[in-house]
């Protein structure tokens, strides 16, 4: 509840509580509002103590914040006449002063009714504590007195105001039957006026959920114990008159009051959010465009199943399967028919095996199974044998037959795996020899190893990586053409393997892509980007940071843009100064343009990384909020030798300037090949030329000494 709240108004929530800032000073005040933006709350603002008046006339505050001096009313004046007005007699005052050591204007703040003070400077984690604080209790001393003052409205009053309210009520008593209810709870129960009176209550729950009322009872004694009210919260099923039943939220609440004790039960029908809430939760474990398990629920039910398979001592059968083909169809018919080619496939696999296996997509056009039951490995691929055979009649794609192909791994338990991540990667590892070799299926062998039982070790140390703070970030500069200046850096992972050293990403990026890794990992980067460039920043480098995502993150990571917005609110970045950097390829993905859309609604920039060697095409440019593109090393490397590149080079920046896109040259790596991108109007570039990534520290090294440098 909120004091003065009206007849059918939502109490607001904490967030939702206005604050009045009022100063002279413009500056002031637009500094104080930037400080409480991360917290969420309203912010109004008056220029003057008469203006703060009258405001507060109009609206109800949770906090004010005032300057003590300001012409005309000064706070202190300003500060008793608003104490005048019974809407903000209690609303917490702080004075934002100058002012220190002064025990007389001190004494006159806390007259005119202040209850704290904050000394300028102002140190924003301070005023965000001391106004998170006193809004916190103002909210707290208004329902108090909301309760009390309702407690004392007299039985007409009370009815009326329940009759108004959405919630069924019941007033119980202390036998648990009806002795009242409001007006809704005729509709959500399905009965006449006042039919359920004298009933017991528990009719109204399903029958198979009372014994949800005994989890929230409590005995007299500790009712009384606790101050005569004491309220329980369950979500249980309800029971309507024609035994139909409904997802409901009951709370009861039990009160000693006037010398009797009654129990008031509301409830609500929360079907809605119930379904709303299990279509997220379905969205979070499943594919959107196949409406498959995705990796994430796939890799669950592995783990799931190798653990009932381990105590019955079983077999269990995965399966990962690609699709031979499937670029030169996307590439052809384009990527919408490319995604029927897939929701097709998904509905053949579906089709082919048992309703106890699943099928999942793994993203892109990789797909896996988990077979249910103990099939060993004769039945296993004899099922890989089906699954080819039902590829072989084709898919109907825009009025014509087209054809792929399944290369299909295979990996038993537990000889080719003791958990999910040996199993997982070792069908996958046979189903990449499958479609080296052209045999359609292969079964794991030791030799598809590519670094045998180094490579297994290093994949178990991957999981660790960032608990034992392997991971470390290098910082490459890009060299802003028309300055000769540095003008940001990309961030480049690395790992610190304690036996192996420094790692390349080659060397363990493509793991970590293929694996649940992925999600921690690009968190970990972009946490210690944002954090290294905010040290810059103190420093006095204004950089803007490059960070790699992969198309693993963006079609799996339906959190990456809610990431990103805490991330760079922790650092307190801008959003702007933070560059997202995708290749091609990841653009397929079918949650590409929506994620893209979020993140370039939070003022993030979007890069297009090795851009010209994928799938990019003037249709995707135009489409997706991309603000940046990368030339490839391959096109950049004999710009000024092979006229041929020179010419796809120039053409490419002249199209992506007519889309007011940046662009990036990379692997720039002589005099020759930089002043040739500097002729065709290239905007910034990278490579070994200008700069190697080298770690934060060591960045004032790199070349271009007239760059402006970070030295930490």
């Amino acid at each position: 509840m909120y004091l003065a709240t009206k007849p059918g108004e939502e109490p607001p929530t904490l967030q939702e509580a206005a604050v009045l800032i009022v100063d002279d000073n413009a500056d002031k005040r637009l500094a104080l509002r930037a400080m409480l933006a991360p917290l969420g709350h309203e912010i109004v603002e008056a220029d003057s103590g008469r203006v703060a008046l009258k405001t507060a006339l109009k609206q109800k505050f949770a906090m004010i914040l005032m300057d003590v001096r300001m012409p005309d009313l000064n706070g202190f004046e300003t500060a008793k006449l608003v104490r005048q007005h019974p809407p903000s007699a209690s609303t917490p005052i702080i004075f934002v002063t100058a002012f220190g050591g002064d025990e007389s204007e001190a004494a006159n703040a806390y007259a005119s009714g202040a209850v704290d003070f904050i000394y300028t400077p102002v140190l924003p984690a301070v005023l965000r504590a001391k106004v998170s604080a006193f809004v916190a209790l103002f909210t707290q001393s208004q329902e108090l007195h909301s309760l009390n003052s309702a407690l004392r409205e007299s039985d007409v009053l009370t009815q009326a105001v329940l009759d108004n309210v959405a919630d069924g009520i019941f007033i119980l008593d202390e036998a648990g039957r009806i002795e009242s209810v409001n007006h809704s709870v005729g509709p959500l129960f399905d009965y006449g006026a006042e039919e359920e009176v004298g009933h017991a209550f528990a009719f109204m729950i399903a029958p198979e959920s009372r014994e949800d009322l005994h989890n929230i009872d409590r005995s007299r004694e500790e009712v009384l114990a606790e101050g005569g009210t004491i309220s329980r919260i369950v979500e249980t099923v309800g029971c309507r008159r024609d035994g139909s039943t409904f997802a409901m939220e009951l709370e009861r609440r039990q009160i000693e009051h006037g010398g009797r004790s009654f129990t008031v039960a509301s409830v609500r029908d929360i079907s809605e959010r119930k379904s709303h809430g299990e279509a997220l939760e379905h969205m979070a474990h499943h594919d959107a465009l196949t409406g498959l398990a995705n990796r994430t629920l796939f890799s669950e039910l592995v783990s799931q199943s190798l653990a009932l398979a381990t105590r019955d001592k079983e077999p269990r059968g995965v399966l990962v399967l690609d699709l031979d083909g499937f670029k030169r169809i996307n590439d052809s018919q384009g990527h919408d028919w490319g995604d029927v080619l897939l929701k097709q496939v998904a509905q053949r696999l579906i089709g082919v095996l048992r309703e106890s296996d699943t099928v999942a997509r793994l993203g892109g056009d990789e797909f896996g199974i988990l077979l249910a039951g103990s099939l060993d490995l004769a039945a296993t691929a004899a099922v890989a044998w089906k699954i080819q055979e039902t590829f072989e009649p084709g898919f109907q794609l825009n009025g014509e037959t087209v054809h792929v192909s399944p290369s299909i791994g295979i990996s038993i338990f537990p000889e080719h795996g003791a958990n999910t991540i040996e199993l997982l990667h070792r069908a996958d590892l046979a189903m990449y020899a499958a479609k080296r070799t052209g045999q359609g299926q292969t079964v794991f062998k030791a030799a598809h190893e590519t670094q045998t039982a180094d490579h297994l070790a290093l994949l178990l140390d991957l999981r660790h990586c960032i608990d034992r703070d392997e991971l470390v970030l290098h910082y490459q500069p890009k060299i802003d053409l028309g300055t000769s200046k540095i003008c940001g850096v990309e961030a480049l992972v690395r790992w610190r393997h304690p036996k192996k050293g420094l790692l390349m990403p080659a060397g363990f990026m493509p793991e970590v892509e293929r694996t649940y890794l992925i999600e921690p990992v690009t968190r970990w980067v972009l946490n210690a980007a944002l954090r290294q460039q905010r040290l810059w920043r103190d420093e006095g480098h204004e950089l803007t940071v490059a960070v790699n995502i992969s198309g693993r993150s963006l079609g799996h990571d339906s959190e990456l843009p809610d990431t990103v917005s805490e991330l760079t609110a922790l650092w307190g970045t801008r959003p702007g100064d933070l560059t997202l950097e995708l290749t091609e390829n990841a653009l397929i993905e079918p949650s590409a343009p929506a994620v893209l859309g979020r993140l370039h609604e939070m003022g993030g920039r979007l890069s297009i990384d090795d851009f010209g060697t994928g799938y990019s095409s003037l249709a995707y440019l135009q489409r997706l909020p991309v603000d940046e593109i990368k030339i490839d090393k391959s096109f950049v490397i004999n710009v000024a030798t092979v006229s041929d590149d020179a010419i796809i080079v120039r053409s490419t920046i002249d199209l992506a300037h007519s889309l007011d896109l940046t662009v990036v040259a990379e692997g720039v790596e002589d005099e020759d090949g930089l002043g040739a991108i500097t002729e065709c109007g290239c905007d910034q570039a990278q490579g070994y030329l200008l700069g190697r990534p080298v770690a934060a520290a060591d960045l004032a090294a790199a070349p271009a000494e007239s760059a402006a440098v970070p030295s930490s």
